[in-house]
């Protein structure tokens, strides 16, 4: 595997060791450990002791690793995530430069005290929310370390809420902006281009396929994905 691609980014429950094992072994370039959208509250502190060992496992099958923090809990997340070994963190409903500057401290303060380079761990930003996407650049440009962002579809579309035809007519704008923004700040999109009644979530091989032949054609780099299925047609569309 060529650990310098980004075209696919599986994310799994860090919760699950089984499905990370999978992941690992899924082609995916990116395996992102989430803390935040698929693991249960209950949950989240034993998802925390077991993120390193999840690190671990990815890393021996050749795909680079991140985790997704929730920034309202950056702290704890990030001591359980950042070690020698993690490329980068996937900031779930970012939206406020202080919390990014705050994440980025932290990040540096970790980096220092367990012997990683200064500004190793990169950041990729999650636009979740109708108040992230308004001030995105000035979101992004609060840390040197923003490597990425992408529209976090699900919350969005709870946030913003539905029209009566059940599409969000927003979402086109939201994405072409999107990758206007990530240029302007010489960072990676990533998206892929859905269409109802595919959200990404459960789409299928061919969908998703589709959907990434028009995400690139707009302008995005690789996209996140919560399938296996899923990583074959992110990899060769976004080659």
């Amino acid at each position: 595997m060529n650990n310098n691609l980004q075209r696919s980014w599986l994310i799994v429950p860090a919760s699950s060791a089984d499905a990370v094992a999978k992941a690992a072994k899924s082609g995916a370039d990116v395996v992102v450990l989430d803390l935040v959208e698929l693991v249960r509250d209950a949950q989240k502190p034993a998802a925390r002791e077991q993120c390193r060992a999840a690190m671990d496992a990815v890393r021996a099958c050749g795909a680079q690793v991140f985790a997704q923090i929730d920034p309202q809990h950056h702290e704890a997340d990030l001591r359980a995530s950042v070690w020698p070994g993690l490329d980068g963190i996937v900031v779930s409903r970012a939206e406020s430069p202080a919390r990014i500057m705050a994440i980025d401290k932290v990040l540096t303060a970790l980096e220092t005290e367990r012997g990683m380079p200064a500004g190793a761990i990169g950041m990729v930003l999650a636009l979740e929310t109708a108040r992230g996407n308004q001030d995105a650049y000035e979101v992004a440009s609060a840390s040197r370390r923003v490597r990425a962002l992408t529209l976090g579809r699900a919350d969005l579309v709870m946030d913003l809420r539905p029209e009566p035809s059940g599409e969000i007519h927003q979402m086109p704008y939201l994405m072409e902006r999107l990758v206007i923004i990530a240029r302007a700040l010489n960072v990676t999109p990533l998206g892929a281009w859905w269409r109802a009644p595919d959200r990404g979530l459960l789409a299928t091989a061919e969908n998703t396929l589709q959907a990434a032949k028009r995400g690139r054609a707009v302008g995005f780099k690789g996209a996140l994905c919560l399938r296996a299925d899923q990583v074959e047609p992110l990899n060769k569309i976004y080659a």
